[in-house]
């Protein structure tokens, strides 16, 4: 009885531990993984995706950031890998992949294809006043660019969520119920336009900070041994070789060398900044003229370019306590609205 209770408390003292305390002491190494979900549209549904991840083992937080459509999981990568994260999202038809170090996530792209094919049939179907079985074509609209619809308003429909996918459908199947083939057609087009329009803004939104990051390399080279290792490998203390024409890789102050760095890209500075033993350098500031050897004084995820990134994320992922009360009136209001009609 004592051993059941010692484990018990035991236990609790474990979920009480601040996340990293917790995973050195049952041996865990979390690591997280940044996705690009392009079926993310609205707020509605952050849930679907919440619902879909948290059930995987090892999986300990998710964040959704909205309006670069970003979906941030910590996980356990020995018990939940990260293919297994895209193929849970993919199969609710939501177009994840996993964003490499350094990319610059969402890209600007050409419609898809059934935006494509949805348009073209639209169109014709508006010469239906010259040739009347032309407005079948109308109804060959809807159900081209529909299949994503169907696809995530599915998933959500499973898991008991209601999200924008399932309203349109709704919409989708009461023009069809009343023979208005154009209104279903024009519906699904203009969604489905509206989303892709949404992706082009988010990249654009976020195309400063993106570039930011893409400019510091994924490697660095020891001043000790020459050796070059992965950047996320790399202690505080480490003496690392910067050659002009090299970005800074970490956060770090001069010990050996001087040269001028170019900070522009994080404090606005037009002019090269001249450094010298008990200088401090910046990761993604360029080394313009000269080699020097730098001792690091943080780790790479905790960067200054780092550290912004997590301010951006967090500013993005923030909500005001006017949209947080729409939204909590939105998961009864909507429902109540449709049973009532």
């Amino acid at each position: 009885m004592t051993d059941g209770g010692d484990n018990r408390r035991d236990a609790a003292l474990e979920e009480s531990l601040l996340p990293e305390e917790a995973a050195a002491r049952t041996g865990k190494k979390y690591e997280k993984t940044y996705l690009d979900v392009l079926g993310v549209c609205c707020s509605a549904e952050v849930a679907l995706v919440e619902r879909l991840l948290a059930p995987l083992d090892g999986v300990r937080a998710v964040s959704v950031v909205v309006p670069s459509r970003t979906v941030i999981v910590e996980h356990d990568p020995e018990a939940t890998s990260q293919s297994r994260i895209v193929k849970v999202l993919n199969g609710a038809g939501l177009e994840a992949s996993v964003r490499a170090y350094g990319s610059s996530g969402i890209i600007s792209r050409w419609p898809s294809p059934y935006i494509l094919a949805c348009g073209v049939l639209l169109l014709a179907s508006s010469f239906s006043w010259l040739l009347p079985p032309l407005q079948w074509l109308a109804l060959g609209a809807a159900c081209a660019g529909a299949p994503p619809m169907i696809l995530r308003g599915f998933a959500a429909a499973s898991r008991l969520t209601l999200d924008i996918n399932l309203l349109m459908l709704i919409a989708v199947a009461g023009a069809v119920a009343l023979k208005d083939y154009t209104e279903a057609g024009a519906i699904v087009f203009l969604f489905t336009t509206a989303e892709w329009l949404e992706t082009l803004a988010c990249t654009k939104a976020s195309a400063g900070m993106s570039s930011l990051m893409s400019m510091i390399p994924p490697k660095a080279v020891l001043a000790e041994t020459g050796e070059v290792v992965n950047v996320r490998d790399i202690g505080v203390g480490a003496v690392i070789a910067v050659r002009a024409g090299e970005v800074v890789p970490v956060d770090g102050v001069v010990v050996d060398g001087q040269s001028e760095v170019d900070e522009r890209s994080l404090t606005g500075e037009s002019y090269p900044v001249p450094k010298q033993p008990q200088s401090e350098v910046w990761a993604g500031t360029l080394n313009l003229d000269g080699y020097i050897a730098v001792r690091t004084t943080a780790l790479a995820e905790n960067s200054t370019v780092a550290k912004m990134e997590k301010l951006v994320e967090e500013a993005q992922n923030s909500r005001s306590k006017t949209q947080r009360l729409i939204d909590s009136c939105a998961k009864y209001y909507t429902p109540g609205t449709l049973r009532r009609d």
